[in-house]
């Protein structure tokens, strides 16, 4: 069945409207001006259908660009100083910025083309005032552009007009970014980003947040890396660049660090927020460019300071995350950030500070004194910091790569690193004698129920015992055989060493009941046949491989029986 044709039908139910109004017109039925108005102004036929609302909204924007190009005339023509044609067109900008925002909710597109025609009178005359006229300095043109974006978000703020702000922001920062190229002045713009920075953040901070706060972060960010590299590059600061004094670009870069740590501080604990992807990520980025860019200053920053500063915000750090954080009704995910913050920044200042063995004593200090405290005030992650601690002391001390040489390669007694390594194996053991008292028997539950940090501080301890149990007996072997006595029997007792270590932790798992220790008697298997494949096969000595294989095959014997026989 055909389907009627309703534009036809509309079109000629509208010409007998038509029709039927000018009948009533010709015999005076109506008066002509209703019969006028019979006809809506919608209509197709109407004179003015079809005319877009958008042509009066850029109508005007026009006009308001003509006014601009009236001042820069009468500037030109030397009727206003440059001086005073460059103010008069600021004050232009910010009239027309402040009727853009004026204009009710409904009427976007009119305050998007009010803030446009500001921007667009703006951004220009701070440019040609700036780089090719010279009325004014980059200085100057820095806090005229700060004004005109603060100014934007002030006014923005009552009828949530975030069009203006938007447009004002990245004006803002596209001028600096286009000035701080052509004039060659690095400061005044890295500090107008900065004052941006925390303009958008103070916004964030009640609430107010702008979508181009991230943009605002990593111009400042940019702007603060590059005056660093400028002053500490090798060659020196290249031709052409205005001098960058040292202390102001110290300032730059901890205000960088004030600015977001302020922002985040507020937010999170002071207004109850939770930490955003921005905000975890832009704090890391404000660490790493303001504390690593004071380091690299010449003549140096003394390392006390950056490396103080990180020190006291991860104590800050661990006490609002322990103490505030771990509380029922507040942000898991603040918690987790400050505690992740607290030992980054523990472990960055202390490195600064301190060499790699100095560094290990101190973490090894740390490790026991957070199992310590996690275990006596029942807080987990403190317990998982302190396997952390301890694991990094170990490799930065180098007992961890001493126990690997004296256990898998072949490493003399003594070696290199006896004290690291004894100290690591006095650290490891009280770390794990601490997670062992405060941690609950686990039995015989899977790896996936049991504290990974418990199985870490017991791998410690395993492996830096069984390093120097190998290395003192090959150094009894060479005590009695003499110093040029085959090296094929340092292989075996090696390799019997991770095999009677296999017996002991079947043994010591059962006997006390630790799961983690069981864990362990399958790894220490695997690398006493790597040991076989790897070191002795290829021993010339074939004697001392047949003690490895007898030992070794004894000891898979005797493996399951332990076991049993332990239960």
């Amino acid at each position: 069945m055909p389907q009627p044709e309703w534009e036809a039908l509309e079109r000629e139910v509208r010409d007998l409207a038509q029709r039927v109004a000018a009948l009533e017109q010709h015999t005076g039925l109506i008066p002509s001006a209703q019969a006028v108005a019979s006809v809506p102004e919608s209509s197709p036929d109407h004179p003015l259908a079809g005319m877009p609302a958008i042509l009066p909204i850029v109508g005007r924007a026009l006009l308001g660009l003509a006014g601009a190009y009236l001042l820069r005339a009468l500037t030109e023509a030397g009727s206003l100083s440059a001086v005073a044609g460059t103010a008069a067109g600021i004050v232009y900008a910010l009239v027309w910025l402040a009727w853009a925002a004026r204009r009710p909710a409904a009427e976007r597109l009119k305050s998007a083309f009010g803030s446009l025609t500001a921007v667009l009178v703006l951004a220009p005359l701070v440019w040609e005032a700036t780089a090719r006229l010279r009325a004014i300095s980059p200085s100057v043109a820095a806090l005229v552009l700060l004004v005109f974006a603060v100014y934007g978000m002030a006014i923005s703020w009552r009828r949530n007009q975030l069009v203006v702000s938007t447009l004002a922001t990245l004006a803002t920062l596209g001028t600096g970014a286009a000035l701080l190229l052509a004039t060659h002045d690095v400061l005044p713009f890295s500090f107008l980003f900065l004052a941006l920075a925390a303009a958008c953040e103070a916004s964030a901070c009640l609430d107010h947040r702008l979508s181009e706060r991230w943009l605002v972060a990593l111009a400042a960010d940019l702007a603060v890396l590059l005056a660093t590299w400028l002053v500490t590059n090798p060659r020196g600061l290249p031709l052409g660049y205005a001098t960058i004094p040292q202390d102001w670009l110290l300032a730059a870069q901890f205000g960088l660090l004030t600015v977001y740590l302020s922002s985040t501080i507020v937010r999170t604990l002071l207004r109850g927020f939770s930490f955003t992807t921005f905000e975890t990520l832009q704090c890391a980025v404000a660490f790493a460019v303001g504390l690593s860019g004071a380091l690299r200053m010449a003549p140096p920053v003394p390392e006390v300071l950056p490396a103080g500063v990180m020190l006291v915000c991860a104590a800050a750090c661990y006490l609002v995350a322990f103490l505030m954080l771990e509380q029922p009704g507040a942000s898991i995910r603040n918690f987790y950030t400050y505690s992740t913050f607290g030992i980054l920044l523990a472990l960055g200042g202390s490195r600064i500070l301190l060499s790699g063995a100095e560094a290990g004593w101190a973490w090894s200090a740390l490790a026991i004194g957070c199992i310590w405290a996690g275990g006596w005030w029942g807080r987990f992650t403190l317990e998982v910091h302190g396997g952390i601690y301890l694991l990094l002391a170990l490799v930065a001390s180098g007992a961890f790569q001493e126990a690997a040489s004296l256990l898998l390669g072949v490493g003399l007694w003594p070696g290199e690193r006896q004290v690291a390594l004894w100290s690591g194996l006095a650290a490891a053991a009280a770390s794990y004698a601490l997670a062992a008292h405060y941690g609950r028997a686990d039995g015989e539950a899977g790896w996936w129920k049991m504290p990974v940090f418990r199985l870490a501080v017991a791998a410690g301890f395993v492996w830096l015992a069984a390093g120097i149990a190998a290395g003192a007996l090959t150094g009894v072997y060479h005590g009695i055989f003499g110093a040029g006595a085959t090296h094929s029997y340092c292989a075996t007792l090696r390799t019997a060493v991770l095999a009677g270590l296999s017996l002991l932790l079947a043994w010591a798992a059962q006997r006390w009941n630790r799961a983690e220790l069981s864990r362990l008697i399958y790894p220490a298997m695997f690398l006493g046949a790597y040991r076989l494949v790897a070191e002795d096969l290829h021993q010339a000595d074939k004697g001392a491989l047949f003690l490895s294989l007898l030992f070794y095959g004894a000891v898979l014997m005797a493996l399951p029986r332990v076991k049993r026989s332990a239960a």
